[in-house]
């Protein structure tokens, strides 16, 4: 396991080498897909590294996005329970490094260790806590606060700064609106100098002011 996520390194000795022996890391391709509705459910996964686009299909087939999971994330929780299946795609929106791991080793696990039972309730309640948190911003927030927060938690160093490597349709699933909307509102965050364009890379000029607008 190359890095070993904060829910593994906190775990007893023992439960932490058997969970390192149960979850499997691999790398998934932005545009394929981990997982489909129809799929059983028998594996859960957690996001080292990226971002997975959770989404479903709507009565026109149109695509309705649920979540945006990211690192430190699970998805697929779905496994936890038998019989289920996925009921959505998971779509990486970059290469994501992920970790997988099945229902039988995951219930092995969690009978042996309570402490690894513990970690997996935290890590459910945090994805549904970031779930509701996203609610409220497509209820309540306009587009500009929600770009600048998902440009805020995008944003990665790079060798000319601070910089976002997604596409204006991954902003739009991360911020819950159009690629369009996205466009005209980074062009505006643009003309403030608070950003610039270039080719496949936004440049975040002013990290501070970006905070300020996603606190709206």
């Amino acid at each position: 396991m190359g890095m070993t996520p904060e829910f593994i390194t906190t775990l007893p000795p023992e439960a932490r080498a058997e969970a390192e022996r149960v979850f499997r890391s691999f790398t998934a391709r932005r545009g394929s897909y981990v997982c489909y509705p129809e799929d059983e459910a028998r594996t859960l996964y957690y996001v080292l590294e990226g971002w997975v686009r959770l989404f479903q299909l709507g009565p026109q087939e149109e695509e309705i996005t649920l979540t945006v999971v990211g690192a430190g994330d699970i998805f697929g929780e779905s496994a936890l329970l038998p019989g289920e299946r996925y009921g959505m795609f998971a779509e990486p929106l970059v290469d994501c490094e992920l970790l997988s791991a099945s229902r039988e080793d995951l219930l092995r696990l969690n009978s042996r260790f309570p402490e690894a039972q513990a970690a997996f309730v935290l890590l459910l309640s945090r994805r549904l806590r970031k779930t509701e948190e996203r609610l409220r911003d497509l209820r309540f927030k306009e587009v500009l606060p929600r770009l600048a927060k998902a440009l805020l938690s995008a944003m990665r160093r790079g060798q000319e700064g601070l910089e976002v490597t997604l596409s204006h349709q991954d902003l739009a699933h991360l911020a819950g609106s159009t690629r369009e909307t996205i466009t005209k509102v980074l062009g505006e965050l643009a003309m403030d100098d608070t950003i610039e364009l270039g080719y496949r890379r936004i440049l975040i000029l002013k990290p501070e002011a970006l905070k300020q607008v996603a606190s709206q």
